[in-house]
Parts: structure tokens; sequence; C-alpha cells
């Protein structure tokens, strides 16, 4: 196995007089991964970019780049290209000037500076922008600015605090393909801090999902989605319908919709557990016969484009789906093949 790009050994990190922070931090990066970090606000997303990048330091733990231990090394030493939110760009330097600023402090000859970051900038597209200052520039162009100045110092790898955040909905699409474009070029270990999900599930070869300064489970977006390690994680990743339920057999489960068929789970007959089915694996469609049909009334009914988002009252609960047909929507199936059992860590 190669040695992780990046990797965290039971970091812990505390702001003083707040419980606040990262806990227990266990985490390596893959040369050329993209590692994409969510979770909701404060949950220690950006302070455990901060510790990578050495603008704050450990409490405890150890944090190796290539496999030096670069725990009390200060941050111009790392070699880590940063891109955060705001871009932070000179506003009275043009861009090619912006780019060169790393390799100037690095004490690189003024031609050479020039040249790397002339070329930098044509590899994120803004080669015929070079001469303008950010003031001149849509969002989108200084956010490649902002990105062309973190790859020119050729870093050992990339953190990236957000960076589509202040873009709108059409140039974040844009600019996160760009982003993995060169990120795959280049083979170059990244950390995408994101609250937005569907960026992180587009983007990422693995995500880490934080809760409370720890890292509740780390998986390739697919797991994620399908295999949630807890309610907790299904609950933040994506829709879902999350129900308190009873194991009845080894392949039944009592939920608040009603008696549940599912395939052989291998829980205990008794045991409490929470049941998950995505919405989009809930089928509308006529009555009929067979296991884990349900009537309902529809209570809701949301168009969202490509598809509708509706909420069924069944049984005294209700059962939230997805789908792009049309109609009315009074019967659903759901497929025992979908139907997740899910049992909390204690």
């Amino acid at each position: 196995m190669s040695t992780p790009a990046i990797e965290l050994l039971g970091v812990d990190f505390s702001y003083p007089g707040s419980g606040a922070g990262v806990k227990g931090v266990d985490l390596a990066i893959a040369p050329g991964e993209l590692l994409a970090v969510i979770g909701a606000s404060g949950c220690g997303k950006t302070t455990l970019l901060k510790l990578i990048a050495g603008f704050l330091a450990a409490d405890r733990g150890t944090i190796r780049i290539d496999g030096a231990d670069m725990t009390a090394v200060p941050p111009r030493l790392r070699n880590l290209g940063v891109v955060f939110q705001s871009y932070a760009l000179f506003p009275h330097m043009t861009a090619w000037e912006n780019v060169a600023y790393g390799l100037k402090v690095r004490g690189v000859d003024g031609s050479v500076r020039r040249s790397r970051a002339l070329a930098t900038l044509d590899l994120v597209g803004l080669a015929d922008f070079a001469g303008r200052r950010p003031g001149d520039l849509s969002g989108g162009q200084q956010q490649r600015v902002a990105l062309a100045r973190a790859l020119v110092i050729e870093p050992r790898a990339l953190l990236l605090d957000e960076p589509l955040s202040a873009l709108d909905a059409a140039r974040r699409l844009t600019m996160r393909d760009e982003i993995r474009r060169i990120q795959r070029e280049h083979a170059i270990a990244t950390v995408h801090i994101t609250h937005d999900q569907e960026e992180a599930l587009s983007m990422a070869d693995r995500i880490a999902l934080m809760i409370g300064g720890r890292i509740e489970q780390v998986g390739t977006p697919r797991e994620l989605y399908d295999h949630p390690a807890s309610r907790a994680v299904a609950a933040f990743v994506g829709h879902a319908n999350l129900w308190d339920s009873r194991i009845l057999a080894p392949d039944t489960v009592e939920t608040p919709v009603g008696i549940l068929r599912t395939l052989p789970h291998g829980c205990a007959t008794g045991a409490r557990v929470t049941v998950l089915v995505r919405p989009e694996r809930v089928v509308p469609g006529p009555a009929r016969d067979g296991v884990n049909g349900f009537a309902g009334r529809l209570l809701r009914d949301r168009f969202l484009g490509a598809m509708r988002r509706y909420d069924l009252a069944v049984a005294g609960a209700m059962i939230t789906g997805e789908t792009a047909t049309s109609g009315p929507i009074e019967f659903v199936h759901i497929p025992p093949a979908d139907i997740r059992i899910l049992q909390d860590r204690p």
C-alpha cells in the first residue's frame, strides 16, 4: 500500500473556552484522491482543514504529509495549495501577478515566475485574462485565479475550503467539473470542504461526514448514500424515510406505516432498529396484490423540475417518495431489496 498523501492520527483540537473543535480524528487521503468533507455548520470541517494546513496547531495527535511528520511544521513549509471561500486575491495585482505571488515568496526568479504563472493560468482556461485585475474578472474567473495560485507552487496536496459557495448555481456546476478535471490530470490529493451534498456526491472519490467534531463515516459516495453507518448519516446524506421499528422475523420488520418484508437482515427478533427507505426507491402505481403495498392519502406534492417529491399519509405515519411520473398517487410499493435496517453504534 502506498504512503498516504495526508494522514491524521488521533488528532484533537479545541478552541480555547469552547468545546468546539475536532476529536479523535483518524483519516488518510491517498495520493491522487479527492476527499470531500461534509457536515452541518460548526461540525469541524474548516477546523480540520486548518489543522492540515498548519493554521491551527493540534492539541494531540499526529499529522503526516507524504509520510513526514508535519504536526509542528509551520504552514509555509508544508507546501500545500489552499483555496479559500473568499479567494483572497490582491486587488492591485493582475491575474498572473496574483498567481505568481507564492513563487515570489519562495524566491523563484522573476522570469520563471511569470512563465509558470502564465502556464498555470492557461491550465485553468484564463491565459487571455492574465493582465486583468480581480475587479475586472467575474466570480468564476476569480475562483480560477485562486485555483491557479494554489497549483502553481506544485503543492503536495490541495486544500479547498468551500471554494464554490460564492458562485451562482450554473457557475458552480461548471467549476466543480473543472476542479475535478484538473485534480485528476495532476493526480493531486485534495481535501474539499463543502456544505453542498450534491457537490460532494458528484465530485468525490470518498466522503467524510463530520458530526460534533468527530468523523461519523468515511466511504465512497455510494456507500454513504446506500449503506449509511448510522441513522445520523442516513438523515444527513440525501432525503430519507427513517422509521423507528421493531424486528418481527429474519425477513420482517414492524414500522409505523405497517409491516414490511425485507431481505434476510441478521437482526435479533424484538430488536429496536431504524428502517431506511430512500424516496426514489418508493414505487407509485395502481393497487395490486403483493408485499409492501400501501394505500394512502396524498398530503403534499412538490414539483421539482425533473421529478416530484410527495408525502403520502399511511396508517397515521408518512411515506415520502420521488418520481418522474405524473398523475394521482394513491398507492405505493416498497421493494424488499430497497429497505435498509440500521442498528446505530452504542
